[in-house]
Formats: C-alpha cells, sequence, structure tokens
C-alpha cells in the first residue's frame, strides 16, 4: 500500500468550478472517474506536451488545404497517443 502526504491548496470558489468542469469533461473523454488530483495531473501533462506559442503563431497563418488535412491527421493521431498515455499512467 502506498501512502502519500495530502497537502490542502486554497483556490476560489470561480477556480474550483472551472476545474469541476474540465473533470467532468475528461470523465467524459476518458470514460473514468477522476479527483482533483487526477485532474491537476492531466492538465500539467497536456500543457508540458504543448507549445501555446507555437500553437499562436500557427493560428495566425495562412496555410493552404493539404497541409490542414495533414496537421489535423498529426493532432488526432497525438490525441489518440495522449489517451494511451494517460491510460498507462493513471489506468484510466
Amino acid at each position: 500500500m502506498v501512502y502519500t502526504l495530502s497537502t490542502t491548496i486554497r483556490i476560489s470558489k470561480e477556480t474550483k468550478k472551472l476545474l469541476t468542469n474540465i473533470m467532468i469533461k475528461l470523465e467524459a473523454e476518458l470514460g473514468k472517474r477522476l479527483d482533483y488530483d487526477n485532474v491537476i495531473r492531466i492538465l500539467i501533462n497536456r500543457y508540458r506536451t504543448k507549445n501555446p506559442h507555437l500553437l499562436m503563431r500557427l493560428i495566425n497563418m495562412e496555410v493552404n488545404g493539404k497541409i490542414v488535412e495533414k496537421v489535423h491527421k498529426l493532432l488526432r493521431e497525438e490525441r489518440i497517443s495522449e489517451r494511451r498515455i494517460i491510460k498507462r499512467r493513471y489506468g484510466i
């Protein structure tokens, strides 16, 4: 049995509401109940794997349709890969 120390963090009611909404969406996406610790870990992991500055540059660029199709395919593959990683790490 693994014992972990718990820590209390203070967040506003609005932040808790936002976090709860994200938890509901993630539970629907992953098909399993989550707790706040799982949600925070998933968000951190997703933030680490994404480069928001690069994504903003891509949004502002004009690209042709073939490139857009390739990007959609890559994003779908990444989402599948990310779900496998989450399932392997968290059992969800």
